[in-house]
């Protein structure tokens, strides 16, 4: 009776990850081929962008227009999710037909305020279009598979981005043949959004049932993400706006990709496979454990400093992009992952892209630093360096409410005890009894330790047999360490 018990037990939970791990792995797939679109087209449009300005311009148009843009697009998304949030479905296919109109005069157009004007509409579109995604991935997918759905499915479209640009030496990224892949690419990530349309008109009762059932084998460090329902208060959410915002800023401000080393020593496709094996690290690292995840973000902002030493010196720029699209990675999920637990742990789902959100805004301020300051480095090292400290600070806020309350409210021993017996009803007699149970002494032992007759202490026993519903002392020991 017991391995038919226990075999049911094993085949509920396969079935129970095999149910959570396919809606997982059609996110998967939605947001790479969501982010392989909106990556190629901006890609394309920087690119041409260099050949109409210079490269200074071309990085504020690009990396703080353009992410503040995103921004915006994001903005436009959670005001969705807020008001009206069955317009999403709407708004999502419109934001990929606007991006792809937009994409042909921002790639094509031979007048640079064409490009600017049409490439600044496209980033708006990529910002709802990240916001959808991001949406999805709180409502689809559960706690247990939400980072490494996020980090798989960037590392993945960054693969094939590395791909195309193999494609005549890159020149795919250059010509009219990039609209093309990306008319493709737009249909696909619409098609590919119809498998979870069933899962998103649930959404209220999904994100509740994903973020906090966790199958009973998991170990408890990987029982994530920690409850937040008495941390989603104006306090705490603008505490993880303030550490994200941080991050983001610390990270951009350290390097900030200049479009003057690409094609000159830079292939930017080929780099970003390092930003691709950091998202995939960080993703499976951040679902196994949060604080793990959480603890690598903050350890990762050591790099800007590397890369702040290094300037100046005779090492290749090429490991400046390595070392920071490796860091980038970890900055990226952490920021994704903590929102989009904060959405669905809370119900407020229109949070779901605020990580993203607040770190184009990051990325955006820290790129103007850079380019502000681009002869002053003892300014800018002077700056990070307080940036960081705050940094630290604000994280270890953060922490202590996500994780400390979950190792403080670990019971004690005694505590632990007090609850069983209160549960079970047990008399002062019986615990007295329960104690030398656990201590696996035998009827004479506990009669002898607690001068009762062995009669007595079989009396009690069955008592507490009875009240706890087992069977036997073993039973009964495994149930209370259980």
């Amino acid at each position: 009776m017991k391995k038919v018990m226990e075999q049911t037990k094993s085949e509920l939970l396969s079935a129970a990850r095999s149910e959570d791990l396919h809606p997982a792995v059609q996110c998967t797939a939605v947001i790479a081929l969501c982010f392989l679109l909106t990556s190629t087209g901006w890609l394309s449009w920087e690119y041409h962008l260099m050949e109409q300005i210079p490269t200074g311009t071309t990085d504020m148009c690009t990396m703080v227009a353009g992410y503040l843009l995103q921004a915006v697009g994001l903005v436009i998304c959670a005001f969705c999710l807020r008001r009206r949030p069955a317009l999403l479905e709407t708004l999502f296919p419109v934001s990929l037909l606007i991006h792809m109109v937009c994409m042909v005069p921002a790639v094509l157009s031979p007048y640079v305020s064409g490009t600017l004007v049409f490439g600044f509409l496209m980033n708006i579109a990529c910002g709802v279009i990240a916001g959808f995604y991001l949406y999805s991935l709180t409502i689809c997918v559960s706690a247990k598979y939400r980072a490494s759905a996020f980090g798989i499915g960037y590392g993945l479209s960054i693969m094939a981005s590395w791909f195309l640009s193999l494609i005549d030496g890159g020149s795919v990224y250059y010509s009219e043949r990039v609209l093309l892949i990306c008319l493709l690419l737009t249909a696909a990530a619409y098609l590919a959004t119809a498998g979870l349309k069933d899962l998103l008109q649930t959404a209220p009762e999904a994100a509740d049932t994903k973020a906090q059932t966790l199958p009973e084998t998991e170990s408890s460090a990987a029982k994530n993400p920690p409850s937040l329902e008495k941390y989603t208060g104006r306090s705490f959410l603008g505490t993880a706006v303030l550490l994200v915002l941080l991050f983001s800023i610390v990270n951009s401000s350290g390097f900030a990709f200049p479009a003057a080393d690409l094609g000159r020593s830079v292939n930017v496709e080929f780099s970003r496979l390092v930003y691709a094996g950091g998202l995939i690290l960080a993703g499976l690292m951040t679902d196994r454990n949060r604080k793990y995840g959480a603890i690598c973000a903050l350890t990762a902002l050591i790099i800007p400093f590397i890369i702040l030493a290094l300037k100046g010196g005779s090492i290749s720029v090429i490991l400046f992009w390595l070392l920071s699209y490796f860091a980038f990675g970890f900055y990226a999920v952490y920021r994704i992952i903590l929102f989009s637990d904060i959405a669905s742990e809370s119900g407020l789902l229109f949070l779901s892209g605020f990580g993203l959100l607040v770190g184009r805004i990051g990325d955006a301020v820290g790129e103007m630093i850079c380019l502000i300051l681009a002869d002053r480095l003892v300014v800018i090292v002077f700056l990070t360096a307080i940036l960081f400290a705050a940094s630290v600070a604000v994280f270890f806020r953060v922490y202590q409410v996500l994780y400390v309350p979950e190792a403080a409210r670990q019971l004690t021993e005694r505590e632990r005890f007090a609850q069983f017996a209160a549960e079970h009803d047990l008399s002062p007699r019986e615990q007295d009894v329960m104690h030398q149970i656990l201590e696996n002494k035998t009827v004479s032992e506990i009669a002898a330790s607690l001068s009762i007759s062995e009669n007595t202490v079989k009396y009690h026993v069955r008592n507490i047999l009875q009240k706890t519903g087992c069977h036997s002392r073993k039973e009964l020991i495994t149930n209370y360490n259980a």
